[in-house]
């Protein structure tokens, strides 16, 4: 029986803004940076920010003055914090999914795993909503650790007051997938949050009007 859901936020609840969109391009445009050595000195850096060491815009900073920009570079911040939320985009279908557990199976932990900065999370929570739709927030910045080291799993653990022998995490990154199952975890591939509505009413075995009403036709 599952009792725990663990949940990633970026390619499941959101898109991946540094991946999937020109966040990147547009900030080396500004600062005079160049953007692919701009990508490779902020994936060196991203775990600084992720478990809360530096703030984001300061970790920004320093990739971009790396990557070609001026000496002593300093960013816009409200101008960078509009450029993440003009790059962020939700996906209603994992909300949906989120809300169906709530509804059908409120005796399950929905548990928050993501690695992201804090200020991220908070300009995404701002806008959506959705830390206040998980039982327990155990993103990086709160755990201190990174998805998908064997401490980041036992810190979520801890925070969670369980042991995960009956969590499932939902992710859509293949090697964080199979790093959990290497640690013993249930793991399930997100490949499109399309399908969230359905995976979880699945694995949790419930059925919600709108799966009952297909099933008729």
């Amino acid at each position: 029986m599952v009792d725990t859901i663990l949940m990633d936020a970026g390619g499941v609840l959101f898109n991946n803004v540094t991946e999937e969109t020109d966040f990147l391009d547009r900030l080396a445009a500004r600062h005079g940076a160049d953007p692919n050595r701009l990508r490779r000195e902020i994936d060196a850096r991203d775990a600084v920010y992720e478990t809360g060491h530096a703030h984001v815009h300061d970790v920004l900073c320093d990739a971009l003055a790396a990557a070609g920009a001026p000496a002593g570079i300093a960013v816009d911040a409200p101008w960078l914090d509009d450029l993440y939320r003009d790059c962020l985009a939700a996906h209603p279908e994992a909300f949906i999914a989120i809300d169906s557990i709530r509804q059908y199976r409120p005796d399950v932990l929905l548990v928050l795993t993501n690695n992201e900065a804090a200020h991220w999370d908070r300009v995404k929570d701002d806008q959506y909503g959705h830390l206040g739709r998980f039982d327990v927030i155990a993103s990086s910045w709160q755990v201190g650790k990174v998805k998908p080291t064997k401490e980041f799993f036992e810190a979520v653990a801890h925070r969670c007051g369980r042991s995960l022998d009956n969590a499932v995490l939902l992710d859509d990154n293949p090697g964080v997938l199979a790093k959990a199952r290497r640690y013993g975890l249930r793991a399930l591939h997100i490949e499109s949050p399309n399908t969230l509505p359905e995976v979880v009413a699945d694995l949790l075995r419930f059925t919600t009007r709108g799966t009952a009403a297909k099933d008729r036709t």
